[in-house]
């Protein structure tokens, strides 16, 4: 069978992927060789477009299967961003989705001039369980809505082979550990009633007991990769799970959510439920071996010796009992208190400008305080209640280890027991007092990690998702817009925003929608995106109701520029083609010059590579204006909203997008909301909202003669 093939070329590729895909499928399902198929291809496209030359694929099987892609020639590593700009030209490569998603499924090295990428027909060291998780909320029972640990039975029977295997290496683990006072006590017996040291029950005790180290030892490095690996995958599959349930709810939960709030659910509360499922699990799953030890060793030893441990275990468990649920409540009101002032600290950082504008600093520190004072006093209830817990055991125990090491010295001296066995219920019974105390210390922590569970819960059985239509728009699109007798309000106890409004925009047209700030204008780009459904009502596009079109899909077809441009922490042409996995060097700077940018970057010492800090810090109001704008533009969209777009820009700049609005006009439907006279002036019709209704002016004209009139209904209203 022929394990290589070479790739000459951009038509030798198709033979070459098939090559990989065939090799991956012979061990893989369908979905795991789709993949590695997709990605072979990706690379091997990258390599080839990047002038490699001698590029070969060959199959390799070291520890499962995989390829083997060798170019010699430049660096090509598609894991990372690659950028050069020139005098006259500027090419840049961008990574792309695919390969960023699953970046683990490949190994780059470069060496003596050669580019070798390693394919996995599966990832080779990551579990992604994020889909398990996802699935279990979107397809479970409703009726275990109230069982927090319910979805970590699901993930356990779905990997019961797996986390069997993890189990017995803990267990093997620790056993190894529990066998050396065994040995300890076989080897003082020995040295007592022989007298001497070196005969063979010594010598095989000493080396049973170098042989458990080294199972412990190894044992350890099997956790490693399994069980402890195990948990980082639910904990990574909880963070994604509700980063996809995030992205998926409604507009609606959103606003009424402070992110700071989401944001603790989603980094803290998911790093107690892996602590609960490592440390804690582990706790409780040794404290079960150790009493079966102590069970065994006391039955084969010393059978009254059980009597004794008997009376000490259900005490212990008894214990724990008694306080895990004031801990629970004061776990859970600590909680509460920390995601409000998460939550409020949030609000102050983006309210950080206006604060200081307004000399509001001790203003914003007493909000800040109160909310402090709040976390303050719940996680004193909870450290005096956790004391409390602690106090109590220590006490408990330390005087149990007393009570048994007076009753073994007095089996010892009474000739009941040899001293070995001594050494030995000793040493079982501090194992005991330890773990018992491991497990009370960790009670706080057990009962931090289900309120944990519960808070994640919260989100991902949240069902005020955002519908969506499986219709796709008819290609190409129109960009055809029509509201029929259109009404909203963003909640019940609130008037109406819109009351009947209905409009028609034609393909290609272009609408302007003025009036005051709160009479609902941008509530009318909302139900076009789709991002709230109309209380009353249709909402048209290419003559297909808005709810039923797929909206992912629908909205990669609209270009949106918000009154607040929206810019975060990255390079100039990350915040450019955001969401667009290939854009044209040229098409970009195309796009730069028509909104006016041009001129920035000649100032940028990096160019396109230069750093925007977060919500743009570092540009004037007007750039980043301009900077979505071009984001917009270049999705070429068929469908452009513009609200309030020159709103933050001088009258120089405010002629350059002007002049840019004025260019798309006809080429794409155009929807402006705008308080400036000179933005609107071009448009096909102008309507004004006022008191929650669309008043029609078939010219700029006529608004401009008439806007002053408000004693009197508008000529041409709907």
């Amino acid at each position: 069978m022929n394990n290589e093939i070479k790739v000459s070329g951009l038509s030798d590729i198709p033979a070459a992927v098939e090559f990989a895909g065939n090799y991956a499928a012979l061990s893989e399902n369908d979905s795991a060789a789709l993949i590695f198929s997709l990605v072979c291809e990706e690379i091997l496209l990258r390599l080839v477009n990047g002038g490699c030359a001698e590029t070969a694929v060959s199959r390799k099987r070291l520890g499962g299967r995989s390829v083997e892609l060798r170019a010699r020639g430049g660096r090509v590593d598609v894991s990372r961003r690659e950028s050069e700009e020139r005098a006259d030209s500027m090419e840049s490569e961008i990574s792309g989705c695919l390969l960023e998603k699953y970046a683990d499924y490949y190994d780059y090295r470069y060496i003596n001039g050669v580019n070798i990428y390693r394919i996995y027909t599966t990832k080779k060291s990551l579990i992604d369980l994020t889909d398990e998780i996802y699935d279990f909320y979107q397809e479970g029972n409703r009726k275990q809505k109230g069982k927090p640990a319910a979805v970590l039975r699901h993930i356990a029977g779905n990997h019961k082979g797996f986390l069997t295997f993890s189990v017995s290496v803990l267990l093997l683990r620790h056993l190894a550990a529990l066998m050396l006072p065994v040995f300890a006590s076989n080897i003082i017996n020995t040295v007592t009633e022989s007298g001497s040291f070196f005969v063979r029950q010594v010598y095989f005790n000493l080396l049973a007991s170098a042989a458990a180290l080294l199972v412990n030892l190894v044992c350890y490095w099997l956790d490693s990769r399994c069980y402890r690996r195990f948990t980082r995958a639910v904990e990574a599959g909880f963070r994604m799970a509700l980063v996809q349930k995030l992205q998926v709810l409604s507009m609606k939960f959103h606003n009424s959510k402070q992110s700071g709030k989401v944001l603790s659910k989603l980094v803290s509360d998911v790093q107690f439920i892996q602590i609960l499922i490592y440390d804690r699990f582990l706790e409780i799953l040794l404290l079960c071996e150790d009493v079966v030890f102590i069970i065994v060793v006391a039955l084969t030893s010393f059978p009254m010796m059980l009597l004794f441990y008997a009376l000490i275990i259900p005490g212990a468990v008894i214990l724990l009992r008694r306080f895990s649920r004031p801990l629970l409540d004061r776990r859970a009101e600590l909680r509460r208190e920390t995601e409000q002032a998460n939550a409020a600290v949030m609000e102050m950082l983006e309210m950080t400008n206006l604060t200081r504008s307004h000399g509001l600093e001790k203003t914003e520190y007493r909000s800040i305080l109160g909310k402090v004072r709040g976390i303050q006093k719940a996680s004193v209830s909870y450290d005096r209640q956790t004391v409390s817990l602690n106090d109590v055991t220590y006490g408990v125990f330390q005087s149990l280890r007393l009570v048994s090491l007076c009753l073994a010295a007095y089996l010892t001296a009474t000739g009941h027991i040899r001293i070995g066995l001594l050494v030995l219920f000793q040493s079982i019974f501090d194992l005991i007092i330890s773990n018992v105390q491991r497990l009370m210390d960790a009670v706080p922590q057990i009962t931090q990690g289900y309120d944990s569970l519960i808070s994640v819960n919260e989100i991902l059985w949240e069902q005020d998702i955002e519908s969506s239509g499986t219709v796709l728009l008819p290609d190409p699109v129109r960009g055809e817009i029509e509201f029929r007798h259109v009404s909203f309000r963003y909640s019940p106890d609130q008037e109406p925003v819109l009351k009947d409004v209905s409009f028609h925009v034609p393909a290609g047209g272009s609408v302007a929608f003025v009036g005051k700030s709160g009479d609902g204008k941008s509530t009318i780009l909302n139900l076009i995106t789709g991002l709230y459904d109309a209380d009353g009502g249709e909402v048209l596009i290419d003559g297909l109701n808005v709810n039923t079109l797929d909206k992912t899909a629908y909205r990669h077809k609209i270009g949106l520029v918000p009154q607040n441009p929206v810019l975060f922490s990255g390079t100039l042409w990350d915040n450019l083609v955001y969401g667009l996995s290939y854009v044209s060097p040229d098409r970009v700077m195309d796009v730069i010059r028509s909104v006016g940018l041009k001129e920035l970057l000649d100032t940028l010492p990096d160019g396109l590579n230069s750093p925007v800090f977060e919500n743009g810090a570092n540009l004037s109001g007007g750039q980043r204006q301009r900077i979505s704008i071009a984001r917009a533009l270049l999705r070429d969209p068929r469908i452009i909203l513009l609200d309030e777009v020159t709103s933050a820009l001088d009258a120089e700049s405010e002629q350059q997008v002007q002049r840019t609005i004025d260019s798309i006009m006809h080429n794409c439907t155009v929807i402006l909301v705008a308080h400036r006279l000179n933005t609107v002036k071009n448009a096909d019709v102008i309507y004004e909202i006022r008191d929650g209704k669309a008043f029609r002016y078939d010219s700029f004209r006529e608004y401009a003669d008439l806007r002053g009139d408000t004693d009197s209904e508008p000529p041409g209203s709907d």
